[in-house]
């Protein structure tokens, strides 16, 4: 096998200037600027291109950044949930201007709220379950008391509700 060593010469290409094609290629986003690189004619890399082993070594590198990428988020997001329980536990930062010394105080009920109503929804989206209900999710019948309700509400009108077959005004305790 001849390997070729300048633009033009006949023969064929070894697998790691091919190779360093593909790289280039993926990096500069030109076919003109990988030839000039690789020193490989552009018209070679535009055939190249349109190869099945072309393909499969950009998926096969792009697999490989996106599985580096994925691990990096994956302790990225461990390392800020073991920050989040640690404050959690043990407080926030917060400087005290008395003492002139950060401190930790408890977090605030907003912030906790926020923390909680932040990862549950994460979690129900990883489950693949609802992260809320729609009316469209409810019933008939819970769609119907769904509307009288707001009904309800936009006349200014106390709520009655049939219990055993008698109305019930709750505005007034039942």
């Amino acid at each position: 096998m001849k390997t070729k060593l300048k633009p033009h010469d006949p023969g064929r290409w070894p697998e790691s200037k091919k190779q360093e094609a593909v790289v280039t290629y993926l990096s500069t986003g030109s076919v003109t600027e990988t030839g000039r690189a690789c020193n490989v004619p552009p018209e070679t890399v535009g055939q190249w291109k349109n190869t099945d082993w072309w393909k499969q070594m950009v998926e096969s590198i792009q697999s490989g950044e996106g599985q580096r990428t994925d691990n990096k988020i994956s302790t990225t997001i461990d390392k800020a949930l073991d920050l989040i329980l640690d404050r959690m536990d043990t407080g926030d930062y917060q400087y005290d201007q008395r003492t002139g010394r950060m401190v930790k105080i408890p977090l605030k009920a907003r912030d906790l709220e926020r923390v909680a109503s932040g990862l549950f929804d994460k979690r129900q989206l990883i489950r693949k379950q609802p992260t809320n209900i729609k009316a469209a999710d409810l019933g008939q019948a819970d769609r119907l008391l769904a509307l009288a309700e707001q009904f309800a509400a936009m006349a200014g009108k106390p709520k009655e509700v049939v219990i055993d077959g008698e109305y019930v005004d709750e505005s007034n305790g039942g």
